[in-house]
């Protein structure tokens, strides 16, 4: 009896683990809840399907079924949801769709679901799906469209489309939605009409595209919907052309002291890239003082300063000059202090020599030379205590017994060197010319170039000092 007891004690507490080992060890859960299954064949049923992972690891989980492509498209939506990988205890939900790929007769259809996990449980869901009957396959959409456009684009003007539609059957497209659809930027466009059975209608829209469009050729599809179904997609092809307008800019500037700074802001307002000459419009004078690495050019509307610029579409660049007219003003005060220190500088008399052979043997050698000197005063203030020194060279004697031109030495000085003839003044007035001539012989005959030294003016000046000022060199041949 002991015995008996002891062995049903053992069974009860095997059956006791093997009931409890599911609860520790439970299976994922696998839901489904249909949310719209009554269709007609042209339309798709759709249910949720709620996966709970139950056990105690991560599980990737499958989700497929063998009947799609076998009359129907059994797929979860997205379909990214086909594979579903869930941590422990955690729940994902997606969606199912269902659509028929055949004229089934109206009824009840069974379709079913399978998940699996990489554990190995597997599952398979029933979905039941109401196929009720639908219109006959005549009256389906069916659109004859025409697309009435230009084929190649200028972006700088809008663009016309008209698109001529028939109905060709019985059914009412009311709400159709005409989309265009393309890689231009600024075409899409969303239009939606009504389409009375077997009438015809005209849509006219405009767009405008992107004014830096790339040139080339682009697709345009006009698609057609109804109910949230594409029924009918035109494809047009069209090309973008080249458009190369000036650059455009816009000068802003600055003044300061003679001086003025300009920044042109350039802009390709074309669609490709492109390299044009930027002009500003100068006058002669500014050229001069124009900095900024320019180039100027003469066109028939004036003069110019240009640059040559390289911009792609839509690109803007800065160009910064000045018109400087400082170095110009310190140029002149430069050339006025120069003048005045010249003026400041220069004697303000002026003396001239000059000879002339009056003598000469028969040979050719001169013999006798009549020497002039031009004294005059520059300016229109007496000139006091004028001294006007010449030397004759030791070649040659000053002639004596002649009457020694209209103003008589009032020094002669003989050295080995040569002769000095003085001269003097007591005053010379203002813008005053005088001449001194006199005579020299030569001691032997001279042959070839006789070289007369200059003459030395001394004269008076304030505050008791004195200048000098020199003649000309004179060569006789």
């Amino acid at each position: 009896m002991r015995w008996t007891n002891l062995r049903w004690n053992v069974v009860l507490i095997l059956v006791l683990v093997l009931i409890s080992v599911p609860v520790a060890f439970a299976d994922s859960l696998v839901i489904t809840e249909p949310v719209t299954n009554q269709i007609n064949p042209t339309q798709y049923a759709t249910f949720k399907l709620t996966i709970t992972n139950n056990e105690l690891v991560r599980q990737r989980y499958s989700v497929f079924s063998l009947q799609s492509s076998l009359g129907w498209n059994v797929d979860p939506h997205p379909l990214k949801d086909k594979i579903v990988e869930l941590a422990a205890g955690q729940s994902y939900t997606t969606e199912i769709r269902v659509q028929p790929l055949e004229e089934f007769v109206p009824g009840i259809y069974p379709v079913y679901i399978n998940v699996e996990s990489d554990h190995g449980e597997k599952y398979r869901k029933e979905l039941k799906v109401y196929l009720t009957p639908v219109q006959p396959l005549d009256y389906l959409p069916s659109i004859l469209a025409t697309v009435d456009m230009d084929e190649k684009l200028d972006v700088n003007n809008p663009v016309s489309i008209k698109l001529f539609l028939e109905n060709t059957n019985p059914l009412d497209l009311e709400g159709l939605v005409i989309r265009l659809e393309s890689d231009i930027e600024g075409f899409a466009h969303e239009v939606t009409i009504d389409l009375p059975p077997v009438e015809e209608k005209t849509v006219e829209f405009t767009v405008t595209p992107s004014p830096f469009q790339q040139p080339k050729e682009y697709s345009l599809f006009f698609v057609f919907e109804k109910d949230g179904e594409v029924v009918k997609v035109i494809q047009k092809t069209v090309e973008v052309t080249q458009q190369l307008p000036a650059f455009e800019y816009l000068p802003t500037e600055t003044s300061s002291f003679l001086k003025r700074d300009i920044r042109l802001s350039v802009v390709n307002p074309g669609n490709v890239r492109n390299t044009q000459d930027v002009t500003y419009p100068i006058s002669i004078w500014q050229q001069v003082f124009i900095r900024g690495g320019a180039e100027f050019t003469a066109e028939e509307t004036g003069r110019v300063v240009s640059w040559e610029m390289t911009l792609s579409p839509n690109e803007s660049r800065d160009i910064v000059f000045s018109i400087n007219y400082r170095p110009g003003l310190y140029a002149l005060i430069i050339l006025v202090l120069f003048a005045i220190f010249y003026y400041s500088v220069q004697t303000p008399i002026a003396v001239r020599k000059n000879a002339v052979t009056t003598k000469s043997d028969e040979d050719g050698a001169l013999s006798e030379i009549k020497i002039t000197l031009e004294v005059k005063n520059k300016k229109g203030v007496p000139i006091k205590n004028v001294e006007i020194k010449d030397t004759v060279p030791a070649i040659a004697n000053v002639k004596k017994g002649l009457e020694l031109g209209t103003l008589k030495p009032t020094k002669v000085t003989h050295s080995i060197k040569g002769t000095k003839v003085t001269w003097t003044l007591a005053e010379l007035d203002g813008h005053e010319h005088r001449l001194i001539t006199y005579k020299v012989r030569a001691k032997l005959n001279i042959v070839g170039t006789f070289s007369l030294p200059r003459a030395i003016v001394h004269y008076g000046k304030k505050r008791g000092k004195t200048g000098k000022a020199y003649s000309n060199q004179f060569k006789l041949n």
